[in-house]
């Protein structure tokens, strides 16, 4: 069978993963700078430059071909003239030298080599060759290779910088992955105004050899890293990238910026499914199932990765707010509830102990309003008030600079009463100048501080999240029932490509997906008979491969209750598509028994190219793309997974029935999505399926329409998955 060999060849290119082997980055002990130049306003000068600014106590080795000494340092001629061991190799040099440059690295025992120099895949076809070349090269040699066209490699405890922007961030627990430089340099100058401390900075430039997810995984594994920070604009592999995330987020929290949210996924679609599920839907999914927290915005990224940096994760979604401000303490729990946390009242004991240090105007429920004329002390005395872990899981401390407000004696206030405390605490002191020393007070000591309230929730609730999401195991698939392959290998011998509901409902069939009751009949004079031996009433659907929406050509009539109303509408069908659509193939008219009334619902799956099959589940009928209501996860989904996606729809309160209706059986439901969603991963050679509509009631579900695409046959099942 072509498409499972296939698979399992994939499979097995996609584990062959080589060692980390690190160490040359995370503990040098040598560095050399291959290309350092005299001056210092060049590439080769600044990283030499860099070096030594930074205060780096290993060994700085510059090579030079054409200079003894370089910026005050004793200068190699080449690699292999340098006395002693060399860890790593910092490579600014021409393009066109760089692959020699990185043979004489391995032959001197070099473990690692930061490739600046650019000239490769994005500056034409030959820079393309350029990089082919070293791809294929590096993957048979011992040296691991970050870049080429990166900014380069930054390790703050070692006081190791390695890249030409200046300067050295604090020391702190946020790995910072980047595969923009330019962002990357910015950030630098950006979070040393804010006393941003990291524990590893990257640029991974081009990514030849070392990938997003190569330092995923040894980030995960550094003692020095407590969260780690992503800007990413695409995966070197989705199944590489899928499994360091899983092995990341197992160990500590990993939060991503994907830019590009907006590109649709570059495929060919013929169903709502595909036209509401584009690549970003699916690195969204695939986030989810690696249990990472993704964020929309910069900001973001760092608020969350701060606040993670500097204090416990959550234990649940409920929060408590301190405040000198009504206004902004209901500002706050506006967002609160937004953002999926709990403002709620606060326990008895918690009550009391606060009416007995607090002043008769203050308000001792949540928010607790400790009004304008706060002092330290209050604010002091109202959080020692809190139980950490039973009045809440979060707090959450506003001040605004009023007449008698000192932020900086409540900064210490603050840092004394929650010092040893098991749950997170952030702040949002408002206020310009006045405020200053106090946000600096805070985050010296850890507590991040933010300008507006609304900053801090949502760093607090995506600090939740990272507390929730866990990595969903992807069971192995086995081998699908014999049926379900032999119908399959017989649609692909017959040159199906786009398959119907007759088609399709042996397979759902096999899965435990039911399906309403139907025969295809290939005249209009056959839909009679086949309606009679269903019984009263029917549906007629127009089975045509090159139709995908029958609504619009009058290829679906509903409730019909003769054989005579079945045969006349089944004419006016086939007379109307032969009239609009008259290159059309058409095999036919399925006739079906009516499902049972209930909502109409949209169960689909297109695949990524990237991550495999992604599971979507909404609200269906001919208005899914209007409404675009859907939930997407990648398959395969339990059951508890499939309630969360019915969950996160808009109109999911529709299913527990409204205006007395009754509720459909969203136990059924969850089991279909389960069922689909296994479907899905047994067989790789359905590029799309979609059931639309499912038919959820009372009394269970029904899949009443399906549609899907096969695969085509390809000539050759070689080929590279490296992307």
């Amino acid at each position: 069978m072509l498409y499972e060999e296939m698979r399992v060849r994939s499979e097995a290119r996609a584990s062959a993963v080589r060692p980390a082997g690190l160490d040359a980055f995370f503990a040098p002990r040598s560095v050399a700078v291959v290309g350092a130049s005299r001056d210092p306003s060049k590439v080769g000068g600044s990283v030499l430059a860099n070096l030594r600014a930074a205060g780096f106590t290993g060994r700085v080795i510059p090579v030079n071909a054409r200079a003894a000494e370089v910026q005050g340092l004793p200068a190699a001629p080449s690699l292999s003239a340098v006395d002693g061991p060399v860890d790593l190799a910092v490579l600014a040099v021409p393009a066109a030298e760089v692959l020699p440059a990185l043979v004489e690295c391995v032959a001197h025992g070099v473990g690692g080599a930061v490739v600046i120099s650019a000239g490769f895949r994005e500056s034409g076809s030959e820079g393309r060759a350029r990089e082919v070349a070293l791809r294929e090269w590096v993957r048979e040699q011992p040296i691991r290779v970050l870049g080429p066209n990166c900014l380069g490699w930054i390790r703050p405890s070692l006081r190791l910088n390695a890249t030409f922007a200046p300067g050295m961030p604090l020391v702190g627990g946020i790995a910072f992955l980047s595969h923009s430089g330019a962002l990357a340099t910015a950030i630098l100058d950006w979070a040393r105004d804010r006393a941003l401390g990291f524990s590893l900075f990257a640029s991974l430039g081009n990514q030849a050899d070392l990938t997003e997810a190569d330092l995923l995984r040894a980030a995960a594994d550094d003692p020095e890293t407590r969260v780690i920070a992503c800007y990413i604009e695409g995966v070197a592999n989705g199944r590489l990238f899928l499994d360091a995330l899983a092995h990341a987020s197992a160990a500590k929290p990993v939060v991503l910026l994907k830019a590009g949210r907006s590109a649709e996924g570059a495929r060919a679609v013929s169903s709502h499914t595909g036209a509401l599920a584009g690549s970003d839907r699916a690195f969204d999914a695939a986030v989810r199932r690696g249990g990472g927290v993704r964020v929309r915005t910069i900001e973001a990224l760092f608020d969350l990765a701060r606040g993670l940096a500097g204090q416990p994760l959550p234990n649940g979604r409920r929060l408590v707010v301190v405040t000198n401000g009504g206004g902004l303490g209901i500002v706050a729990t506006d967002a609160a509830r937004e953002a999926g946390l709990a403002v709620e009242p606060l326990e008895a004991a918690a009550q009391e102990r606060l009416r007995a240090a607090l002043p008769a105007t203050a308000s001792v429920h949540n928010p607790v309003d400790l009004v304008g004329d706060a002092d330290a002390r209050r604010f002091g005395d109202a959080l020692r008030a809190v139980t950490p872990g039973v009045s809440a899981d979060a707090a959450l401390v506003i001040l605004t600079a009023q007449a008698a407000t000192d932020p900086l004696g409540v900064a210490r206030a603050v840092l004394g009463a929650t010092r040893g405390w098991s749950i997170p605490v952030a702040a949002a002191f408002v206020g310009g100048a006045r405020v200053a020393p106090g946000r600096r007070a805070l985050e010296e000591g850890s507590i991040p501080c933010y300008p507006f309230p609304e900053r801090a929730v949502a760093a607090l609730a995506g600090m939740a999240a990272a507390a929730s999401r866990r990595a969903s195991p992807c069971p192995a698939a086995p081998a699908p029932p014999a049926p379900v392959r032999a119908h399959l290998d017989a649609l692909t011998t017959a040159g199906k490509r786009q398959l119907g509901m007759p088609d399709l409902s042996p397979l759902l069939a096999a899965y435990g997906i039911p399906t309403a009751a139907g025969e295809l009949a290939a005249t209009a004079a056959a839909a009679g008979p086949a309606a009679e031996r269903l019984g009263f009433p029917v549906a007629l659907k127009l089975d045509s491969p090159d139709i995908s929406h029958k609504s619009e050509v009058g290829g679906v009539c509903l409730s019909l209750r003769s054989a005579a109303e079945v045969t006349a509408a089944a004419e006016r069908m086939l007379a109307r598509v032969a009239a609009e659509r008259p290159g059309a193939r058409v095999g036919g008219i399925l006739v079906q028994a009516m499902a049972p009334p209930g909502k109409e619902l949209l169960l689909g799956m297109v695949r990524d190219a990237q991550f495999g099959p992604l599971v979507m589940v909404g609200f269906g009928g001919i208005y899914v793309e209007v409404l675009q209501d859907t939930a997407a996860r990648l398959a395969p989904v339990d059951e508890a997974d499939a309630g969360a996606m019915l969950d996160e729809l808009r109109m999911a309160p529709l299913l527990a029935g409204v205006r007395g209706e009754p509720p459909v059986d969203r136990r059924a439901i969850g089991a279909m999505v389960a069922r689909f969603s296994r479907l899905v991963v047994d067989l790789p050679e359905l590029a799309e399926l979609e059931i639309n509509p499912l038919v959820a009631s009372p009394r269970g579900a029904i899949a009443v329409d399906a549609r899907g695409t096969l695969i085509p046959a390809p000539a050759s099942a070689s080929g590279d998955d490296r992307v």
